[in-house]
């Protein structure tokens, strides 16, 4: 059987596209018999909002820097996620092959910019079901139309096997459609690409990583006041921060690098966390209520909510990674082997 995955997979934020790169990248490796690729279609506003409202600016030099930034995405998108993209294109739902959806906030159907999309719940494809890591947000019921809960309902419960990646999700699925799901890891733990032993000799660089743009006055003058008394470089990374000492716009993989060769991360994005965790960085993070949801229960289960900025917290304070390896670790075993048996029972 083939794979489908459906995802938001082209858009311009890191975290999204590395996710889908490294869901898609983790399931040939392991199934190398088999066809994988993304089912080619997003919702028409979402590409919009990622790709051409960036773009459409009156300031010139903003929309000079829109456009740099996208023609460096898509040239990064069709290398190494689709190169034969287009939105316009009919769902080329196929017959009984399987089809996994996630990650990301797929399910969220309150989305404040395109709202609810059937798609993503698995409407008209009659190809066995997984999801993945799949997220509803901010999403909540409202009881009062009861039809829409209905709908989705029964969308969800032609899925063979499913996963969310944080608790809101998996409270939403229990409670409002009797729904069992088990909560794993996003796609970027997967795969173990980790620093080698020649990176970990790597020269980390002064720098700090700025990702996200959700900061208070008061956790700017922080940031700002410890980077200049530990003569650090602020760099902001994917989004505008005028107090930064420069903006760049990367690719993903430039991206990463950046990550790797940084002193300190300050974000306020579910996947800064996320990769700060995975390569072992210090991090400290700030609170956004949209992203709050799917972010909590990581911190939580390896108790890293005190990497909240606060006035009471020293910067210098680092992790000690090696007492969360081994429930980070055990959480990565059960994700991966999550995946990979559901696909075989189904491949049968």
């Amino acid at each position: 059987m083939n794979i489908k995955i459906a995802t938001f997979f082209f858009g311009n934020n890191y975290g999204a596209l590395l996710q889908a790169y490294y869901l898609k990248k983790f399931v040939e490796d392991k199934f190398i018999d088999k066809k994988i690729d993304f089912f080619k279609y997003q919702p028409k506003k979402f590409i919009f909002r990622e790709e051409y409202s960036p773009i459409i600016k009156k300031n010139p030099l903003k929309m000079f820097e829109g456009l740099i930034k996208f023609r460096k995405l898509r040239k990064w998108k069709k290398k190494n996620i689709s190169p034969n993209f287009d939105y316009k294109k009919k769902l080329d739902i196929s017959n009984k092959g399987i089809s996994i959806y996630g990650s990301d906030e797929i399910w969220n159907f309150s989305n404040p910019f395109f709202g609810y999309d059937n798609f993503f719940f698995g409407k008209n494809d009659y190809n066995y079901k997984i999801s993945y890591a799949a997220s509803l947000g901010t999403a909540k019921i409202d009881n009062t139309n009861i039809q829409f809960k209905e709908e989705i309902k029964n969308l969800l419960t032609k899925f063979s096997y499913v996963s969310v990646r944080d608790k809101h999700s998996w409270e939403i699925l229990k409670s409002e459609f009797n729904l069992k799901s088990e909560i794993v890891l996003d796609p970027i733990h997967l795969i173990n690409d980790n620093l080698s032993n020649n990176e970990e000799k790597r020269n980390i660089k002064n720098k700090c990583i700025i990702y996200g743009n959700h900061f208070s006055k008061q956790q700017i003058k922080k940031i700002i006041d410890y980077c200049n008394l530990k003569k650090l470089e602020i760099l902001s990374v994917g989004y505008y921060n005028k107090w930064a000492n420069n903006n760049i716009n990367l690719d993903p993989f430039e991206y990463l690098k950046e990550i790797k060769d940084s002193k300190i991360i300050f974000t306020s994005m579910f996947h800064g966390v996320q990769f700060a965790v995975k390569y072992k960085k210090n991090f400290w993070y700030s609170i956004d209520p949209y992203r709050i949801n799917k972010l909590e229960y990581f911190l939580s289960e390896l108790n890293l909510k005190i990497r909240m900025i606060s006035d009471d917290h020293d910067f210098d304070e680092e992790i000690d990674y090696i007492s969360l390896e081994d429930k980070l670790n055990k959480w990565k075993i059960f994700s991966k082997e999550f995946l990979i048996k559901s696909i075989n029972s189904l491949d049968n």
